[in-house]
Order: structure tokens, then sequence, then C-alpha cells
């Protein structure tokens, strides 16, 4: 970003003039938000699809066990919490099938969870001809509802539409946006870096705006810089050079 020391001599960078009507393109960051864009989308129905594919298995499994399984009694071996951010209760056990010893581990409601102990019995049901597929006897938590997975879908597919908006905002701003000189008043540096300035419009009416701006620019309070304004909505403004867009060559 270059400055100049006499806004009454100031002139717009090359290629904007004063024109409304520029031809606009992606930037680096532009096209990154596009890539991010993409890979969200694809990733959003993927995610949902395994996780549905999970959840009926795991409705499957709890079904046969309930109408095919036999019971016996397993040794408690841990009780624990899991460190996710679920923290759900959880106990592994260890049983006897035909003298082959088999080992699982389920979740748990609190209520049952809180009184076991290493050593504790534990009534399990498991599958003869699979003695692997097993659970306790008692009701265990069961897997999320069906809608759970597509609403972990929204979370993926919202996030490309606000980056469209930004992308689309950007080249409005530099289309058909007026250049005008500002000074900056204060920078502001925390995860990001922001400029705070002072612009003056046509009518002689000083406005007010900030940008986020990149970390390696040469900018400090006092300095010159270049403001983009929509002439109808002078509120929407941003210094230039923008991040997400830049002029056609």
């Amino acid at each position: 970003m270059s400055f100049e020391s006499n806004p009454a001599n100031w002139t717009p960078p090359d290629g904007l003039g004063y024109s409304s009507a520029r031809a606009v393109q992606l930037a680096a960051g532009g096209k990154v938000l596009v890539g991010l864009s993409v890979f969200f989308l694809i990733l959003g129905p993927v995610l949902a699809t395994v996780i549905s594919n999970q959840i009926r298995h795991e409705r499957d499994r709890d079904r046969q066990i309930a109408d095919q399984g036999a019971d016996a009694t397993a040794t408690v071996l841990r009780v624990w919490r899991s460190s996710d951010k679920e923290a759900a209760h959880m106990v592994s056990y260890t049983f006897d099938v035909d003298g082959r010893e088999v080992r699982g581990k389920s979740k748990l409601y609190r209520e049952a969870w809180s009184g076991l102990h290493a050593g504790d019995p534990l009534p399990i049901r498991y599958l003869p001809l699979n003695p692997e597929v097993n659970r306790p006897a008692q009701r265990t938590p069961g897997p999320p509802a069906d809608w759970f997975p597509w609403v972990m879908a929204l979370m993926f597919i919202w996030p490309p539409f606000l980056f469209w908006a930004m992308i689309r905002r950007q080249s409005q701003l530099l289309a058909e946006g007026r250049p005008a000189p500002a000074t900056i008043t204060q920078i502001r540096r925390a995860k990001q870096l922001i400029a705070y300035y002072e612009f003056k419009l046509l009518s002689g009416e000083v406005l007010k705006g900030r940008s986020q701006v990149r970390r390696r620019t040469p900018i400090e309070p006092g300095a010159q810089a270049c403001v983009l304004y929509l002439p109808d909505n002078p509120r929407r403004n941003s210094l230039y050079p923008l991040e997400l867009v830049k002029l056609q060559k």
C-alpha cells in the first residue's frame, strides 16, 4: 500500500481512476475462500452420510443383541469419563465365552455408572455367533437422532454462503466504489491487524471506517491511505487494496 504525504495532491492508485465500472477478478484470498467453499460443500454431505451409516449400524447391532443375544456376567475392568467434549460415562469389561476371553466397552447412563468399580460384576448381552458384538444388559445411551447428521452437515454448508457474501461485497466495492484519501487514526493489533481511518466525501462530510489489513503492511497512525466507498452508501467502505478481489489486468 502506498501513501501520499499531501492529501491535496492525492491521486487514486493506478487502475482505479474514478471509474465506476471496473473489471474485477479474484485475488489470492478470494481463491482460498472459493477453494474452502468447494471443500465444505463436499465435506458436509459426505460427513452426514458417514455418520448416518454409523447410526444405522449401531441400531442394527442393538436390535440384533436384543433379539438374538445371550446373557452373561462380565467383570468390570475400568470405569472412566471420556476426554472429549461429550465426556461420556464409559465402562470396559471382560467375559468368557467357551473358555475364550472377550472384551468390550460401552457408554452408560450416569446413574448406573457412578456405582461401578473395577472388579464388579456387570450383566451383559452378546451375540453367540459373534461375541465381540456385545453391550451391557441394562439400557445404554443410544445413537443420535436421525436428524443429527444433517445438522452436522449444515455446519459445513453455511460457511460457503458467508464466503460468497464476503467476495460479492468486496467485488461490488471494487467495481463501483469511489476512491478517496483517508487518514489512519488508530491501529489495533490483536489476532488481526485492524486499521481505523477517517475520510471525506465529496459533500465535505467526514466519515470513519475500519478495515482488516495485512500484518506486513507498513501502516501507522497519521499515514495517508486510499479508501473505496459506495457513493450511494458511503458507510460501505474499505481500505484499498482489498484482500479477496483485485482489478483485472
